[in-house]
């Protein structure tokens, strides 16, 4: 009779243990796998998050046009504007309830979902401290004394350690007033001394050659407490940038979808 006891005793606790697991994980997992997000970087650039996975619907006209008029959370220069119907043409158009224009002059983020997406605003600042810039030129080769035609860094907690992590962005592309052997377009992160690379791009000068990159947006699309965020490249002479949003996962930033 006492094994038995026991013996039931053990069901309960491994049932209860099931019971606390699927209520801390399970619960949310099932709720994260109805998100549904359409997400429009730039005046090309479109992505659709649907049962955690993305899809790309850059340039698909077809899919495209079943966004046409309507609402989305709009986000210009990474400061909220709005919610406004959009439209898309050359480039993404602008209109309230009555459709009337309305003028978006900054850079433009928008999505519409069925969950609240938490956008960072955030700002360039000077890099007050090159040591670990020379450490990553001199990693990659490069020459630690380079000319930059783009050097900033974004600063903010990105993982919400309550520990502050730098994003920075290194680049000579495009040089007007010197002449590098080497072009590159380096980003990565620094969290408590340790260097994570995020995109690298080198190749020799061949004029206006390689791909500048800038840190378009920083956002939570599924509200894991972790930042994912945009990085966007521009080519010499062409209007459009490429898109990339990245995640980190595996110990490594990865990206989980791009433009191209």
């Amino acid at each position: 009779m006492s094994s038995k006891k026991t013996y039931i005793v053990l069901i309960v606790i491994i049932l209860v243990f099931f019971l606390v697991m699927f209520a801390l994980f399970g619960v949310d997992s099932l709720r994260k796998e109805k998100y549904k997000t359409t997400l429009i970087v730039g005046d090309n650039t479109v992505w659709v998050y649907e049962k955690k996975n993305w899809f790309n619907y850059t340039d698909n006209d077809k899919l495209l046009q079943d966004l046409y008029w309507e609402k989305y959370k709009i986000f210009s220069d990474n400061k909220e504007f709005g919610d406004y119907l959009l439209w898309h043409s050359d480039k993404w158009y602008a209109f309230d309830d009555k459709k009337n224009a309305v003028n978006i002059n900054g850079r433009l983020l928008a999505y519409k979902s069925n969950h609240k997406i938490k956008v960072l605003d955030f700002i360039e600042e000077q890099i007050d401290d090159y040591s670990v810039v020379r450490q990553v030129l001199e990693s990659n080769d490069l020459d630690v004394n380079s000319k930059f035609t783009s050097n900033y860094k974004v600063s903010f907690d990105y993982d919400n350690d309550g520990e502050i992590e730098d994003f920075y962005i290194i680049s000579n592309a495009f040089p007007i007033d010197f002449e590098p052997k080497d072009i590159f377009s380096i980003a990565f992160m620094v969290d408590s001394d340790n260097i994570y690379p995020i995109y690298t791009d080198i190749s020799k000068n061949d004029s206006f050659n390689g791909c500048k990159p800038y840190y378009n947006a920083f956002l939570d699309y599924d509200n894991d407490k972790n930042y994912e965020f945009i990085l966007s490249c521009s080519k010499y002479s062409v209007s459009s940038s490429i898109d990339m949003l990245y995640k980190y996962r595996d110990n490594e930033f990865k990206i989980v979808i791009s433009s191209e």
